[in-house]
């Protein structure tokens, strides 16, 4: 406004030069301060001397619209990267858009931020790291091609944020960032697709992959793919592992969180630029919001911490820590802002919904813990009511269970009636439209079945259970999104991100019964949809898949088997248990810990593998033909994931190696869990003739690898944490061998534990 405010004081002078001509009188000059264009109010005194002063306005206003014309038409920049990968000693190539004739620069940080600066735009790099990486003058055509160069010595993972400045005329612009990541090789291979979210607009939609730290950015409007963002790096060996998107109320951000990483990115939608890094604890899953009464409340469950952290955002982009909240439950997972603020937490260890009052002092803020029976694995409102996706875990004997969304009351928080009972296999995720218009709609991922579930969430008449691909149930949709048309703001669509396929398929609402299907968005690196048992997919991946999947037991899309190998041991772990009255073992790392099953007596995993197939097949149709040759493939390359509660760089902590030296020294724990699979040593027998805390005579050791994520414990699960393991029963092996210890040491003890 600097121009425009030079021109309306030279008019002031001009006015005052007038009177000398005749006798004014008073001028009274107002202009619209929202646009300088109109005049809002003039009052002159003397003809000649208004028609003098209107003429003059005229060619003052006019000048001062050419003025403004110029200002405005200088437009923010838009920077595109040919990749958002770049090779040590390689290049990238970076394209500006803009104004003609404005000079341009890049810069570059490795350290985002979000500061608004008015009409000169968004600055998306933290004040004083950004350094000049480019720079030009737009020519006619205004578009200007720059190389930039990747150094050589860049360490591998790094990952850089580059933003486009123009100045035209005094007037600064900034426009979008962008983020890229130094990597020895361009990626390739799987990505596992795991979570979607998509802007309430219904314009952008967002997918996390869980092996490269990288979101994919879409056009929900004409179902294409935009760019790719990589948010996260591996330091230490640890995996990138995002788990979580979730947009905020307003469309301004979405969150994407990360169990391994030791920071929770933040996306600015409206130009697609990473905005921070905020610094969190590891282990940081469901994310919530509350931005109630002018205030923007930030909720993350934490499960190192087991609490949830607390973050405002004033001014928007800048994300202040606040006091946590401490849980009483194990192993928090999904997060649920209710609409009466308070929050709904799924726990793993215990199985049960936590809630939450956030605003109650220290100490009671947990008002309510209802027990499922299940591993709850997403929450949502659904207008009325709190809906849990669940497979919910029953003790009789060869009854696996039920498939079922939980109805759950907000204010007695008391299961109330369910949804959906196995109509499709493991329920892991759910969205819900609510609001006006239109009638709310459920859909819900099946993912052993490859269908997903749509609904009318006031009755819950199902609309349609669709298959995602033609015939054999190959899909496995691992997070759905119901997708708002941007015009009318009904649903128009449902996406579903598939893990093994890498690709987001639509699911069309106006096409009637039943519901179609729409092109699939593939994001495989190798632009094709992955397909399991069609080549595409390692030995590994097809074995995961029929570990994840009722065919291997003998179900099919609308006949489907209750439960697969993944509806108890979840990702490989033991997240459902109690199963026949009995913990279930984890999958990771079993192969060289043979003899298996509670009495060890299932000698070799062929045998075991061999036992799972025919005791969980409720339908007698046979699997396909190698079923159990590929399921092995896939168990003997299943590791345990490294251990959220190392440090970020993948060492122990302080606590964690005086543990260590309690395990093998003080409590002799090496007696039975010898490393490196920390079962029994060579020469010991794998089993206890007295058993570990139960009456069972002889009870197999576990191994105690990836302990840590396999909540509760002990051969029943009657110990919900690894302290209740060491204190539960002193008359044990456990309580035996760590009677001795000072309280400091077992806390040691259990830190260490939880590395392995």
């Amino acid at each position: 406004m600097q121009l425009m405010s030079h021109s309306i004081s030279h008019a002031a002078m001009d006015v005052r030069a007038l009177s000398g001509l005749r006798k004014v009188g008073r001028v009274s000059l107002v202009l619209n301060q929202r646009s300088p264009m109109k005049l809002l109010r003039l009052k002159v005194q003397g003809r000649k001397t208004k028609r003098l002063l209107m003429s003059f306005l005229g060619a003052c206003l006019l000048a001062c619209s050419l003025t403004s014309g110029a200002a405005d038409a200088h437009m923010a920049p838009t920077l595109v990267a040919s990749s958002a990968f770049a090779l040590p000693g390689g290049f990238l190539r970076l394209t500006i858009t803009g104004t003609p004739g404005a000079a341009v620069r890049v810069l570059s940080s490795q350290q985002p931020a979000e500061i608004d600066l008015g009409p000169t735009g968004i600055q998306f790099l933290k004040s004083g790291t950004q350094v000049t990486v480019a720079e030009g003058t737009l020519p006619a055509s205004g578009k200007l091609t720059s190389t930039l160069a990747i150094r050589s010595t860049t360490p591998l993972g790094e990952v850089q944020y580059v933003q486009a400045a123009s100045e035209l005329n005094g007037q600064r612009r900034l426009g979008n960032a962008l983020a890229y990541r130094v990597q020895g090789a361009l990626p390739t291979g799987a990505r596992k697709t795991v979570s979607l979210a998509v802007t309430r607009d219904g314009k952008r939609a967002y997918v996390a992959d869980k092996l490269s730290g990288v979101v994919t950015v879409l056009d929900a409007v004409n179902d294409t793919k935009l760019a790719d963002l990589p948010i996260t790096q591996p330091t230490g060996g640890v995996p990138y592992r995002p788990v979580r998107i979730v947009i905020d109320p307003e469309d301004r951000h979405a969150f994407v969180s990360n169990a391994a990483a030791s920071s929770l990115s933040v996306i600015h939608i409206a130009s697609g630029s990473v905005a921070a890094q905020i610094p969190v604890p590891r282990g940081s899953r469901g994310v919530g919001f509350d931005f109630r009464n002018g205030v923007r409340r930030i909720y993350i469950a934490n499960e190192t911490r087991n609490a949830v952290l607390v973050y405002k955002e004033a001014p928007l982009g800048t994300f202040t820590a606040q006091a946590s909240i401490a849980l009483r439950s194990s192993a928090p997972g999904p997060l649920l802002v209710l609409p009466s603020g308070k929050l709904a937490v799924g726990m793993r260890a215990d199985e049960v919904i936590e809630i939450v009052d956030p605003l109650a002092a220290p100490g009671a803020t947990t008002v309510a813990s209802t027990f499922i029976s299940g591993t709850p694995h997403e929450l949502a409102w659904s207008g009325s009511d709190i809906l849990i996706p669940t497979f919910v875990v029953l003790g009789e004997d060869r009854v696996p269970g039920f498939n079922r969304v939980l109805r759950m009351h907000p204010s007695s928080f008391e299961i109330t009636g369910d949804l959906f009972t196995n109509l499709g296999t493991n329920y892991t995720s759910i969205a819900v439209r609510t609001g006006t218009g239109a009638a709310p709609l459920i859909a819900v991922g099946a993912a052993g079945t490859g269908t997903t579930l749509i609904a009318n969430a006031a009755d819950g008449v199902v609309l349609g259970n669709v298959q995602l691909t033609g015939g054999y149930p190959d899909a496995t949709p691992q997070d759905v999104a119901i997708v708002n048309s941007p015009t009318t703001g009904l649903p128009v669509k449902v996406y579903v991100v598939d893990l093994f396929r890498e690709t987001v398929l639509p699911v069309l609402l106006g096409s009637g019964a039943p519901l179609g299907r729409g092109s699939e968005i593939t994001l495989a690196w190798s632009g094709q949809v992955r397909v399991p048992f069609s080549g595409a997919l390692s030995t590994a991946d097809d074995g995961e898949w029929l570990f994840r999947s009722v065919t291997a037991l003998g179900g099919t899309a609308y006949a489907p088997n209750p439960v697969t190998c993944n509806s108890c041991h979840t990702d490989g772990s033991s997240d459902n248990s109690r199963l026949h009255n009995r913990q279930v073992p984890a999958a990771w790392g079993s192969f060289p810990t043979a003899p298996y099953f509670l009495d060890g007596s299932v000698p070799t995993i062929e045998n075991l593998v061999n036992g799972a197939l025919l005791l969980h097949n409720h339908t007698g149709i046979l699997p396909p033909s190698g079923t159990k040759a590929a399921i092995l493939g896939f168990l003997s390359e299943l590791q345990p994931p490294v251990s959220i509660f190392l440090q970020q760089n993948g060492t122990l902590t302080a606590d964690q190696k005086a543990g260590k030296a309690v395990f093998e020294g003080a409590a002799n724990c090496i007696q039975c869990h010898a490393g490196p699979a920390f079962i029994p040593p060579a020469g010991s027998p794998l089993t206890l003739e007295a058993g570990i805390g139960t009456a069972l005579a002889p009870a197999n050791v576990p191994s105690l690898r990836g302990a840590w994520a396999t909540a509760p414990y002990l051969s029943q699960g009657e110990a919900k944490s690894l302290m209740q393991v060491l204190t539960l029963n002193p008359a044990d092996a456990h309580g035996q061998a760590t009677a001795g210890l000072t309280p400091k040491q077992r806390q040691q003890l259990v830190e260490y534990l939880k590395a392995l």
